[in-house]
């Protein structure tokens, strides 16, 4: 099963692996296109669960 990778800050499916130029031991950043954010943190969930989060919202 696929999970997203979602932004932790504005909690969109919008990031990408950013460039590692500190070495092979050290964690994996990500870059959100949507807010600028940067790190090495993120929420991984299931996209059915994005959805019915987002229509939950919608009410």
């Amino acid at each position: 099963m696929t999970k997203l990778r979602i932004c932790p800050k504005c909690k969109q499916p919008k990031l990408k692996t950013a460039l590692n130029v500190s070495g092979w031991l050290s964690p994996d950043y990500f870059e959100c296109k949507n807010c600028g954010y940067l790190g090495s943190l993120y929420l991984e969930i299931d996209p059915n669960e994005l959805t019915s989060e987002n229509e939950e919202m919608d009410i």
